[in-house]
């Protein structure tokens, strides 16, 4: 009997070990023959702190993701990106590729999340497959290994929350939670809504006043520096630009603003590529019947249902269990979708729903209370339909698929 338990182990582990080599090998070619995005923005920003600038030089000017006020143009989203790389942009100059934030992203998430599983009394091979999951088989990927620079940014806050996360469950010092969420909120400041999971511990009386006091501290300078920041720019402290983004009205998404920047009329939408948007078929001949061409299915530009990405996830719904946090979870999850679900803008050119982001880390916490202490059999089946999804369609919008075109 201790030999099958032995030999049964062993498998999962030898398993384990080669859909890594796989992910790993796949991020390589999306990071180097497979990669669709060539923005360097944010090192550009980079370098302008570097020379005592806050708005980007004039000329080359993107696209997209910037924003134009009395003839300056700005980044829209919150200056974190462009401050960690200042010491490498200073080594390397503009050289350096912006996608090292992607790549930091997928890191040190993959060691949060193992240790967040940890936490839960996984073993450790099960906790090894729940890190992959969460790194491989969620919009982490995709958003970490193209280089847009949206995609960059809202990938970047994931890991800040998971160690906060983290170092809540190991009994941390709250200021050091604190200073995490802060790191998030300086990405993107509707991560400023992650403090709900610890008001919500707060009202279960499982933390002090004295204790989420010091933890909002460092989240309250941070708001303070970003609306500084805003305000030298935009002359507000809570305008970050997004109102005067140069693109927001063009484009496919473009069509969804005239509805409002901000409206409950774009709920139905959000959620439709959420939880229901398909994949599309990949046609021989565009326009010309429906006879499909391998790999057979490309992504919808508009997203795609979480089940399909993240097919793990479904075990949420058929063996949902209540656990010590899942009140603060969920009540976290919904307040961080409420912002993302009403913006009118859904995401476009995106591998599944990547607004998602936001809240990944706390609908993965839910998912671990639903599985702990073990995973099934069935789980790490749909772990390994996830990767291969992921590793195999992210480029496929654009019908591309560097796992086999590498071969032509």
């Amino acid at each position: 009997m201790r030999y099958f338990q032995h030999l049964k182990t062993h498998g999962k582990l030898w398993l384990f070990v080669l859909l890594f080599l796989f992910s790993l090998y796949s991020t390589f070619l999306y990071l180097t023959v497979g990669q669709r995005g060539y923005d360097n923005v944010l090192v550009v920003l980079s370098q302008q702190f570097l020379n005592h600038h806050i708005s980007l030089p004039i000329y080359n000017l993107p696209v997209r993701d910037i924003s134009s006020y009395f003839n300056n143009y700005y980044v829209y989203f919150g200056p974190l990106s462009s401050i960690l790389m200042m010491p490498f942009v200073l080594v390397f100059g503009q050289a350096f590729p912006e996608v090292s934030i992607g790549v930091f992203s997928l890191v040190v998430s993959f060691i949060a999340a193992y240790f967040i599983a940890k936490k839960f009394l996984f073993k450790t091979v099960d906790a090894l497959w729940l890190a992959l999951f969460f790194v491989f088989s969620t919009v982490l990927f995709s958003s970490s290994v193209i280089n847009i620079t949206a995609y960059q940014v809202e990938a970047l806050g994931v890991p800040f929350i998971l160690l906060a996360i983290w170092a809540y469950l190991s009994k941390r010092n709250p200021f050091i939670i604190g200073v995490f969420i802060a790191l998030a909120v300086m990405t993107r400041f509707t991560l400023l809504l992650s403090v709900i999971f610890f008001m919500a511990e707060f009202l279960q009386r499982r933390v002090s006043l004295k204790y989420l006091v010091l933890l909002i501290i460092p989240v309250l300078l941070a708001v303070g520096i970003l609306g500084a920041y805003n305000n030298r720019r935009f002359h507000s402290f809570f305008e970050s630009g997004y109102s005067y983004n140069i693109s927001k009205s063009d484009g496919p998404i473009g069509g969804n603003f005239k509805y409002g920047q901000e409206s409950i009329m774009h709920i139905p939408a959000n959620l439709y590529s959420l939880l229901i948007m398909s994949p599309e078929p990949l046609l021989k001949d565009n326009g010309g019947g429906m006879f499909l061409k391998f790999p057979y299915l490309k992504a919808n530009p508009w997203g795609m249902a979480i089940w399909y990405t993240s097919p793990l996830f479904l075990l949420l719904l058929f063996r949902f269990k209540k656990g010590k946090y899942t009140l603060s979870a969920a009540i976290t999850g919904i307040f961080l979708a409420i912002p993302v679900f009403v913006w009118y803008s859904i995401g476009y050119a995106q591998f599944g729903y990547r607004y998602a982001l936001d809240f990944l880390p706390f609908l993965f916490l839910l998912l671990l209370m639903s599985l702990s202490p073990k995973l099934s059999k069935y789980a790490i089946a749909l772990i390994v339909i996830g990767v291969f999804f992921n590793c195999v369609y992210s480029d496929s919008m654009w019908e591309l698929y560097p796992l086999f075109n590498i071969f032509h």
